[in-house]
């Protein structure tokens, strides 16, 4: 169990290095989503921590929600849910979905996707 916790978490902090990155390369709305590939890793390791069955979603607000993390972080989290959607499906807004996405945007995703990480350290520990 806790190996298979590890794996999740090991490629999440990958996702979140990727997206850091991708800042560089004025990717931003691959360090969107990457962002949010970080903090659905994290959460669903966190399931496992807790011996509990990984749900099929990647809404990362279901995630948070069903793990109870506090409702101030869960807000935050939230703020990720739109990126899994626009980032492969184009044809789910009014313009191109790269192009909604700007170094600030990027940065504040980011940001999200680290207080992910240091309330997983806080939670339940490093892997």
């Amino acid at each position: 169990m806790r190996d298979t916790a590890r794996k999740w978490y090991k490629q999440a902090l990958h996702d979140l290095e990727m997206a850091e990155k991708n800042i560089q390369i004025e990717g931003y709305d691959v360090s969107a989503f990457l962002s949010h590939q970080a903090v659905e890793k994290l959460l669903k390791a966190g399931f496992i921590l807790e011996g509990k069955e990984v749900p099929k979603t990647h809404f990362v607000d279901e995630l948070a929600q069903g793990l109870n993390l506090p409702n101030e972080l869960q807000r935050e989290i939230a703020e990720l849910t739109v990126d899994y959607t626009l980032f492969r499906y184009p044809d789910v807004s009014d313009s191109v979905p790269y192009e909604q996405y700007t170094r600030e945007i990027a940065l504040e995703k980011i940001h999200i996707a680290k207080k992910v990480l240091k309330y997983f350290k806080e939670r339940w520990g490093e892997l």
